[in-house]
């Protein structure tokens, strides 16, 4: 199409770009020794079962949670089904390192918790370990699943589900024997999500005492200087994640339950007894994974006598002016390279390799981009300021932003576009008038969802961030650290009523935008 050639221009420089990123690391990462005292096979082999055990054990507890609440709240009527089918996500504000020092905190042995149930002759486990953080992990990472789940059942479960009902199925078995069959593409993406949120994340493990390739590549990088087992390790990382990909690309390549519906559901009504409970058991879960954690967080913010007012605005500021140019700068290219997707050019290819780095760890897209910038050009990225953060978010959150407004455009028709290319228009008009219009709320979206997550990005700020310059992630993890929960729940607070807000509009924006 005419009018699209001129985004190929615009996409250039971003693919490019990216392609040189992956093969520059690559060989930076595998052609150069490293230090073999500090990488151990033992300490590699320690690295690996830690990262596979965390990850899978968080996906799979993620799904057990995830999964029969997403079919409750839409399938079954009970009181607070539709305050539930949105507050069951709220967990989704709160970065999975701010859970973890919350629940360490909470059941740490000098707790007045732990204390009190000590008068009882009840001693809790620890919690620093594999097995407590993946419940902590799951608590924190199973609205990916919720969500995603609960959308699909939304769309095309529910003829599914009357199918199955006309042949003669109850309730119960309709459920069983159809619907979680026929969730299973969708459930393996989400768990896949989890586990990538899972194997990026850096201070909640830190906080856990877990060694994960995250925490290894951090200490290789500030603690043994050096640099290319840092590299190395980050590529290791890198090979598992693409395994993960091409797995989950392989279960889910045929995620097509039914065509949707525009019908109304029914939804299924119980015996008082039965809502009672379905409501009871909505309820202790949202208390457990958000009322809780959140209290805690008050408790401790009212409790800390040094809260600097000052300083929590510094650390918002920075945090903004991240999460801004982030996202600013990521739909800029996003928007270039879905229009030039939405072509079909020799570059699709390329386009989606150079937009797949949301499964990537943040740790291991800026490692490679210290390690590469030191190697070519003798110097450190974060002399340049915020740009090789920025960069960094952007090679990771491409991702979501080029998938969201792709889709918004597979939604104009081939005969329209013919038509527009009978007209004599030039491709920025053509843009401003006829794309802008469909592409609008699809935009708007992305810049939610990139800012969101580009403030709450831990170890990328950590290891790119200018020298004293600190956001209310990397605050976070600076008490966080030290064990000085009460100091570290100011800036939690502000990061998680920010976010709060940005899910409550995107939330909002999806449901005035079914399209999308």
């Amino acid at each position: 199409m005419q009018n699209l050639k001129i985004w190929n221009y615009f996409s250039l420089p971003w693919v490019g770009f990216a392609i040189s990123f992956f093969i520059v690391f690559f060989f930076l990462a595998f052609f150069n020794e490293v230090d073999n005292s500090f990488l151990s096979n033992k300490y590699l082999i320690s690295l690996f079962f830690n990262t596979i055990i965390l990850s899978f054990s968080s996906a799979f507890i993620s799904a057990l949670i995830a999964v029969p609440l997403a079919i409750l709240v839409t399938f079954y009527k009970f009181p607070g089904h539709k305050f539930f089918s949105w507050g069951l996500s709220l967990s989704i504000a709160f970065p999975a390192y701010v859970y973890a020092f919350i629940f360490v905190g909470i059941f740490e042995y000098a707790s007045p918790i732990s204390e009190y149930l000590r008068t009882l002759n009840i001693v809790l486990p620890s919690i620093k370990n594999i097995f407590g953080g993946s419940l902590i992990m799951s608590m924190a990472l199973f609205p990916y699943i919720f969500l995603i789940t609960k959308a699909q059942l939304s769309s095309v479960g529910i003829g599914i589900f009357k199918a199955a009902k006309s042949l003669g199925n109850n309730n119960l078995k309709a459920i069983i024997k159809v619907i979680l069959p026929s969730l299973k593409p969708t459930i393996i993406a989400g768990m896949a999500l989890v586990i990538f949120e899972t194997i990026s994340d850096f201070g909640g493990v830190s906080t856990l005492r877990i060694d994960t390739f995250t925490v290894g590549i951090y200490d290789a990088w500030f603690g043994f200087q050096s640099y290319f087992s840092a590299a190395r390790l980050a590529g290791y990382l890198l090979i598992f994640v693409f395994f993960i990909m091409f797995v989950t690309k392989y279960f889910t390549r045929d995620n097509n339950m039914a065509s949707k519906t525009a019908e109304v559901f029914q939804k299924i009504e119980l015996s008082t007894i039965k809502q009672a409970i379905l409501s009871f058991v909505c309820l202790m879960i949202f208390i457990i994974v958000f009322c809780i954690p959140f209290t805690q967080l008050i408790i401790w913010y009212l409790s800390d006598s040094d809260i600097n007012f000052y300083d929590n605005f510094y650390l918002l500021l920075n945090s903004l002016i991240i999460g801004i140019s982030a996202s600013l700068f990521t739909i800029l290219f996003a928007t270039a390279l879905s229009l030039s997707f939405r072509n079909l050019n020799k570059l699709k290819f390329l386009i989606s390799v150079s937009t797949s780095g949301y499964a990537i760890p943040g740790s291991v897209i800026s490692a490679g981009l210290l390690i590469s910038f030191y190697i070519l050009f003798d110097t450190s990225i974060t002399l340049y300021g915020l740009y090789g953060l920025i960069i960094c978010l952007s090679l990771r959150f491409m991702t979501p932003a080029f998938n969201y407004i792709s889709a918004s455009l597979s939604n104009i028709s081939q005969s329209a576009e013919n038509a527009l290319s009978t007209k004599p228009r030039n491709s920025l008009k053509a843009f401003k008038y006829f794309y802008l219009p469909q592409m609008q709320p699809a935009i708007l979206l992305s810049i939610m969802i990139v800012f969101i997550e580009a403030i709450k990005e831990q170890p990328a700020t950590l290891l790119l961030r200018p020298v004293n310059f600190d956001t209310l992630s990397t605050k976070i993890y600076n008490y966080t650290s030290e064990g000085q929960w009460e100091m570290a729940a100011s800036p939690s607070l502000i990061l998680i009523m920010l976010s709060l807000i940005f899910v409550y509009l995107i939330n909002k924006n999806i449901d005035l935008n079914k399209n999308i």
